[in-house]
């Protein structure tokens, strides 16, 4: 549960990544439209529904550790953007 979660932020990272690049050419490929360039950078047909479901998953069995669940999220995002930024995804 916490891979695939770890996974889908890592989506959701890449994701805010494309996003900051696409704004400075929203005239020339989404015709000026913010919202064009938001789905083009994240197909939430899917990463979305995941995203909720293995988030639930993960909290739901959550072992009480004693850390805090933002830790662990926080976490999880450090070692997602490592992975994006070394190439080795």
């Amino acid at each position: 549960t916490v891979h695939f979660a770890a996974l889908q932020i890592g989506a959701l990272l890449k994701g805010i990544c494309y996003l900051a690049e696409e704004v400075f050419h929203l005239q020339s490929r989404h015709r000026g439209s913010f919202w064009r360039a938001l789905s083009a950078c994240f197909p939430l047909r899917w990463h979305g529904p995941m995203l909720l479901i293995c988030g639930s998953a993960y909290v739901a069995l959550l072992d009480g550790d004693g850390q805090p669940l933002s830790l662990h999220l926080s976490l999880a995002s450090l070692c997602q953007l490592l992975v994006l930024a070394l190439g080795l995804h």
